[in-house]
C-alpha cells in the first residue's frame, strides 16, 4: 500500500512536470523570427562596381550599365570566408584585410567576383566610416570620365544638410544624407536656364538624382558612382 506522503510526492512531480512542459511549448508558440541579416556591400574601383548581398538578391551594378540581380543562394561556408553561386554571379568572400586602392580605409573582406565569366576584384563589409561632407567645397573635375569644360566653374558645396550644384548654366540645390560611404540627395532642384551643349550637365544631374558611392582618395579627392556613371571632385579650399 503506497504510503500518503509519498502520494503528494508524486503529485508535486507530476505538477512541475507539466508545468515544464507547457511553458516549453508556449515559448515554441510565441516564438519571433529574428530581423534579416544586414545587407553585405562590397566594392571594386578601375572599374569602379558595386556588389550588394541581402536575404533576396544578390545585385551586381556598374556605371552605365543596367544592374544584374540573381536570388541570393545559401552561402557555402569556407575555410577562408563565404561563397556565393548563382547562374550568373558568383561571390568569393575572403575575410582579409583590404584596402580599396583610392583612400585609406580600410575594409575587413576581400571580394572576388565573377559576372557572365568577367572577373572582378575588389573589398567588402564595414569600413571606417569616411569624413563628413558637411562644410566641404569641391570642384568638379570630370562626369563620366570627360573632363570639365576648360574655362568653367563646376562645383559641389556641402553644408550641414544642404548641398548646391553645378554641372553647366544651371544651379542645381538639395538636401542631402551621408550614411557611411553613401550620399543620397532628395529632390534636386534645378534653375531652367537653356545652354547650347547640356550633355555634361544632363549627365552630372543623372548621376545625383541616385544614391552614390564614396571613394575617397587621400581627403582631397572623391568619386561619386552609382549606376548613372561617376563624377570625380577635387577638394577646394
Amino acid at each position: 500500500m503506497t504510503e500518503p506522503g509519498a502520494v503528494h510526492t508524486v503529485v508535486r512531480c507530476m505538477k512541475r512536470l507539466l508545468t515544464i512542459a507547457l511553458a516549453a511549448a508556449l515559448s515554441g508558440c510565441m516564438t519571433v523570427p529574428g530581423p534579416p541579416p544586414a545587407p553585405y556591400h562590397a566594392l571594386g574601383t578601375e572599374p569602379f562596381w558595386n556588389l550588394l548581398i541581402d536575404e533576396h538578391d544578390i545585385t551586381f551594378v556598374e556605371p552605365e550599365a543596367q544592374p544584374i540581380k540573381q536570388p541570393t543562394p545559401k552561402p557555402i561556408i569556407g575555410v577562408a570566408g563565404e561563397i556565393y553561386q548563382t547562374p550568373r554571379i558568383n561571390v568569393n568572400i575572403v575575410h582579409a584585410r583590404c584596402s580599396d586602392g583610392m583612400s585609406d580605409r580600410v575594409y575587413p573582406d576581400k571580394v572576388q567576383v565573377s559576372v557572365d565569366g568577367r572577373q572582378f576584384n575588389g573589398c567588402g563589409g564595414e569600413a571606417v566610416a569616411p569624413a563628413s561632407l558637411a562644410g566641404t567645397n569641391w570642384r568638379v573635375e570630370s562626369v563620366n570620365g570627360r573632363s570639365t569644360p576648360a574655362g568653367t566653374n563646376y562645383f559641389m558645396n556641402f553644408e550641414a544638410t544642404r548641398v548646391g550644384a553645378k554641372f553647366g548654366c544651371n544651379s542645381m540645390g538639395a538636401d542631402y544624407t551621408q550614411t557611411a560611404n553613401v550620399l543620397d540627395l532628395s529632390m534636386v532642384i534645378a534653375t531652367q536656364m537653356a545652354c547650347a551643349d547640356m550633355s555634361f550637365e544632363s549627365q552630372g544631374g543623372a548621376i545625383l538624382n541616385e544614391p552614390m558611392t564614396m571613394n575617397w582618395s587621400g581627403g582631397d579627392r572623391l568619386t561619386l558612382s552609382n549606376a548613372r556613371g561617376r563624377i570625380t571632385l577635387v577638394r577646394s579650399y
